[in-house]
C-alpha cells in the first residue's frame, strides 16, 4: 500500500496542475458543505486526471446553481472581490488562450467549454472565494437584493467604455448580430472589462452590479 500510494503521488507530480482538478476548490467544499462534497469526491476516485478535472468541474458546477442564492446574498466585500477576481482571470486567461477566454467570459469557469484549455492562473482562488461566499451568504439574513437600474446600466457602461474604449460591449449586449459577428479578442477583452468596471463605481451600485454579473455567470439551479 505505501508504494502504491507512493506511485500515485509520483504520477500526480508528474500531471501539470492545469490539467488537474481544483484541488483547493474541491477542499473548501469538503470544509464548508460536506454533504455536498462526499458525493462528488466518490465520483473522482481512480479516475485519471483529465476525467477526474471534467467530473470536478460538473460538481462544483452543479454546487455553485444549487447554492446560486446564497452565493448572491453574501456580503458586498465578498462580491466585489467576485468580481475582481473574474476580471483578473479573464485577463489572465486571455494571455493563454483568446478563444478560450472568448467561450467562458458569460459561461463560467468551471463550465464544460472550460475544459477545452489549460485552467487559468488564480481558478483555484476564486473557487475558494465561490465557496467562501456561499457559506457567508448561507447565513446572511433573508432579503430581497435590489435589482440593477438603468442609471446603474449607464454608469457601467461608461465605466466599461473608460477601460475598453475600441471594443463596442453596449452593442454587442443589446444587438445579439454585434455579438456573433464580434471577434475573440473583443468578446475576452469585453467580458474582463465588465467586471473590472464594477469596482470603479459607487459602493451600493458595485453591489447591484456585482450581484446581476455573477448571477448570470453562475446560471440558475437546474430544474
Amino acid at each position: 500500500m505505501r508504494l502504491f500510494a507512493f506511485l500515485m503521488l509520483l504520477v500526480a507530480a508528474a500531471v501539470p496542475a492545469a490539467a488537474q482538478p481544483p484541488a483547493g476548490t474541491l477542499e473548501a467544499m469538503r470544509r464548508d458543505f460536506p454533504l455536498d462534497h462526499q458525493p462528488l469526491a466518490a465520483t473522482l476516485a481512480g479516475k485519471t486526471p483529465e476525467e477526474a478535472r471534467r467530473l470536478a468541474y460538473a460538481g462544483i458546477e452543479r454546487f455553485l446553481r444549487s447554492r446560486r442564492a446564497a452565493i448572491l446574498a453574501a456580503p458586498r466585500a465578498s462580491l466585489l472581490a467576485l468580481e475582481a477576481r473574474q476580471g483578473a482571470l479573464l485577463r489572465a486567461l486571455a494571455k493563454q488562450d483568446v478563444a478560450l477566454c472568448a467561450n467562458v467570459g458569460d459561461r463560467g469557469f468551471f463550465s464544460s467549454q472550460a475544459l477545452t484549455g489549460a485552467a487559468p492562473v488564480g481558478l483555484d482562488e476564486y473557487g475558494i472565494a465561490l465557496v467562501e461566499a456561499a457559506k457567508a451568504g448561507s447565513t446572511a439574513a433573508a432579503a430581497t437584493p435590489a435589482g440593477t437600474d438603468k442609471e446603474d446600466f449607464s454608469a457601467w457602461m461608461a465605466a466599461v467604455e473608460r477601460i475598453e474604449p475600441d471594443v463596442p460591449v453596449r452593442s454587442m449586449l443589446l444587438d445579439r448580430k454585434v455579438r456573433l459577428a464580434s471577434s475573440p479578442d473583443h468578446l475576452c477583452r469585453g467580458a474582463a472589462a465588465m467586471h473590472e468596471a464594477v469596482a470603479s463605481l459607487p459602493p451600493a451600485r458595485a453591489e447591484r452590479l456585482s450581484r446581476t454579473l455573477l448571477g448570470y455567470v453562475i446560471g440558475s439551479p437546474a430544474p
